[in-house]
């Protein structure tokens, strides 16, 4: 049987008639693969043939390869459209209200600032401080302790003589005071959602908010 007929009966066109088009010199498609195992089996040793399932393993080898390849481009757009969706499902948060576990939160000159204190155990007393970004005290205020876990609060703007700040970023801190003991206490304050980047690399959403932090979508409490 000559080269020709046997690239015919496999239904392949002839290497030595035609070259391989539309790749580069590095790579190697399913046809040129064929290609090469067809001219190994016409140039064996004939006291030495190939061996039947060495050559059905190179074959499944390759499909299997093949098979790897798609299946990892079908995850990579399966997961282009998630991040895409969640892209979408984020933008509609635009202008909401966050609320993360942060220390500072953006004051627009308006509207009350407010937030969340954890209470570790039931508390007697909280008290809040407020401070401005030259770390000076601009209010100490009372907060009421809640039979639950979580103590919301709101701060008008005002400093302690009943002055309405400037708009910009505050700081803030919680201690309560429980069994004779006075010990910190973890907060969550509430910023306004001004952006939403999507990174590509690590498949995350990010928001980006008024107070210059960044949260992902799973540090997210509470939307308002």
């Amino acid at each position: 049987m000559t080269i020709s007929s046997v690239h015919q009966l496999l239904g392949m066109s002839d290497p030595t008639q035609e070259t391989f088009k539309g790749r580069g010199k590095s790579e190697l498609g399913q046809e040129d693969f064929l290609a090469l195992m067809v001219a190994q089996l016409e140039n064996q040793d004939p006291t030495k043939p190939m061996d039947n399932n060495e050559f059905l393993s190179q074959m499944a080898q390759f499909s299997m390869v093949n098979g790897i390849e798609d299946l990892n481009g079908s995850f990579g757009s399966v997961s282009d459209s998630i991040l895409g969706a969640q892209g979408l499902q984020a933008a509609t948060l635009l202008d909401k209200q966050a609320i993360v576990q942060t220390d500072s939160a953006s004051f627009d000159g308006v509207a009350p600032v407010e937030g969340i204190i954890d209470q570790t155990q039931p508390m007697a007393q909280i008290e809040v401080q407020i401070r401005d970004a030259s770390g000076a005290l601009v209010r100490s205020m009372s907060v009421e302790p809640s039979a639950g876990r979580e103590v919301s609060f709101e701060w008008d703007g005002r400093d302690s003589n009943g002055k309405a700040v400037e708009a910009g970023n505050y700081y803030f801190a919680a201690a309560g005071a429980a069994n004779g003991q006075v010990g910190n206490l973890p907060m969550a304050m509430a910023n306004r959602i001004e952006s939403v980047s999507l990174d590509q690399t690590t498949q995350q959403v990010t928001l980006n908010l008024a107070n210059g932090r960044t949260a992902s979508l799973g540090e997210v409490r509470e939307y308002r």
